[in-house]
């Protein structure tokens, strides 16, 4: 009997698998082509970069690090344009969106599900104009706010000869959030378990 329930969940979860990925191929190579664009057009040695060290660069950092530091819908309305330059593009592990407005309108929707959320930079990297944030986000739903969750990530970041974050790509593992929806929590949990 537990031989067909493991079956049985396999099963679900190749069809899960299998409709998800056809319905959204054409959608990923076209972001994926549209994140390579970007990385391209924003390469920091084409369009120069902030100077490292100096007032401008400290300037951008603390803007980055402050905006994050309380994820909410009254430091988004806020900080958005003071951060992001009219053109940013933004991606995470759920959505790409290009344009200050658009990145408002994401984050806003977003924090709509949010009880509390903060970000604990831990250390940051520069590379050739390149920045990565090594973060601990610290999230509590409005959905689960007896289950907080904490989950490591990375923010690559490029910023304008301005300071304005023209590039950003978070880099974390989205699957502690799957985890607690019903069905899917288990499904995971399961695969998880097997490795």
């Amino acid at each position: 009997m537990p031989y067909m329930k493991n079956v049985t969940l396999c099963i679900c979860l190749l069809i899960f698998i299998a409709s998800g990925c056809a319905a959204t191929t054409h959608q990923e190579e076209y972001e994926m082509n549209t994140y390579f664009k970007v990385l391209d057009e924003t390469d920091p040695v084409k369009i120069g970069v902030l100077e490292e060290g100096s007032q401008s660069e400290r300037e951008a950092i603390d803007r980055f690090t402050a905006f994050y530091a309380v994820f909410s819908a009254d430091r988004i309305k806020k900080g958005v344009k003071d951060l992001y330059a009219e053109d940013a593009y933004f991606r995470d592990v759920y959505k790409a969106v290009q344009g200050s407005d658009a990145i408002e309108e994401y984050f806003l929707k977003s924090a709509e599900t949010v009880h509390e959320c903060t970000f604990d930079i831990q250390d940051i990297a520069v590379h050739e104009g390149n920045y990565y944030f090594r973060w601990i986000m610290h999230l509590t739903t409005k959905r689960w706010r007896d289950e907080p969750i904490k989950a490591v990530g990375m923010s690559h970041v490029r910023f304008d000869k301005e300071g304005m974050v023209i590039f950003h790509q978070d880099y974390w593992d989205s699957s502690i959030i799957y985890e607690k929806v019903p069905i899917m929590g288990s499904v995971i949990r399961w695969i998880k378990r097997q490795f």
